[in-house]
């Protein structure tokens, strides 16, 4: 399929179709109607590409239920328990930890193809060691020990505790932080109002949209002045794989919790990775 890039078109659209589904289904959504039309919606989305599908069908879901935020409750929750697990763990002085940490906490999602988030696996596996692509541990270090302005985007709720341990550090250690966050719901991903509600030490930029940062060829250009890019989660990353910005002062940390995802870095399904540049 020409256009704008999918890692496979059938499994993407399949995947968009189940994590819609799913949410209406958790929402106590029974009217087939709704289910119909939110179906006919992807599938007119498809040939628009990967981002334009996930992103504007979770529009049209919250407008046919009436609900801007949906998973709002969801999101409260998460926070929560990560702010209770964070009270639990003895955090020391290496920054390296904290990027550990924020690269293992985005097990955090909606429901997808192949993976079904358990606030139990959250918990059970925030120390799991991440896979190390285009970078290690000593060149990581030196690198967040010369850097002087770093662009962080967010990702989703709960994670985003651990986001922000990191964004302190940096803070701490003399860098210029500046966080972007959506201007407006998507999925349980943590919007601008609420993170410019906890920002300390640090500045925070909205998006235009709902959209990752990578879509936005004004935001792209600002991103390309900064030192180092700090990119959470698989949106961020399959818009990055999708809009192909020409950027190389990015820093991946993700969940490789799609199958497919997995596939193209060589690595375990569901494993924490820390990636410096892509190489596919």
């Amino acid at each position: 399929m020409g256009g704008p890039r999918y890692v496979s078109v059938s499994d993407c659209l399949l995947c968009a179709l189940e994590s819609r589904f799913s949410e209406l289904r958790r929402l106590g959504i029974s009217d087939v109607r709704v289910f119909a039309d939110l179906g006919k919606a992807v599938m007119d989305l498809a040939s628009l590409g990967r981002a334009a599908v996930f992103i504007e069908s979770f529009n049209s879901m919250v407008r046919m239920i009436g609900n801007a935020d949906p998973h709002a409750d969801e999101k409260a929750m998460l926070e929560r328990v990560a702010s209770e697990l964070i009270g639990r763990l003895r955090l020391g002085d290496d920054v390296l930890d904290y990027v550990r940490l924020a690269a293992s906490a985005n097990s955090v999602d909606i429901p997808m193809r192949g993976y079904d988030f358990r606030v139990e696996d959250f918990v059970d596996r925030i120390l799991e060691e991440p896979i190390w692509l285009g970078t290690d541990p000593a060149s990581l270090r030196s690198r967040l020990g010369n850097v002087r302005s770093v662009a962080y985007l967010v990702d989703n709720a709960g994670e985003f505790q651990f986001d922000l341990l990191l964004i302190r550090k940096l803070s701490s250690m003399g860098v210029d932080v500046v966080v972007y966050a959506r201007s407006r719901p998507y999925e349980v991903d943590v919007t601008y109002d609420y993170v410019a509600s906890l920002a300390r030490n640090f500045r925070v930029r909205a998006l235009p949209g709902n959209y990752s940062a990578f879509w936005y060829g004004d935001v792209v250009n600002e991103l390309a002045g900064y030192d180092l890019v700090i990119s959470k989660g698989l949106d961020n990353l399959e818009t990055f794989m999708e809009r192909k910005p020409g950027l190389d002062n990015v820093l991946f940390l993700f969940r490789a919790k799609c199958p497919l995802i997995a596939r193209l870095f060589n690595v375990e399904r569901n494993k924490p990775v820390i990636s410096m540049g892509l190489s596919i």
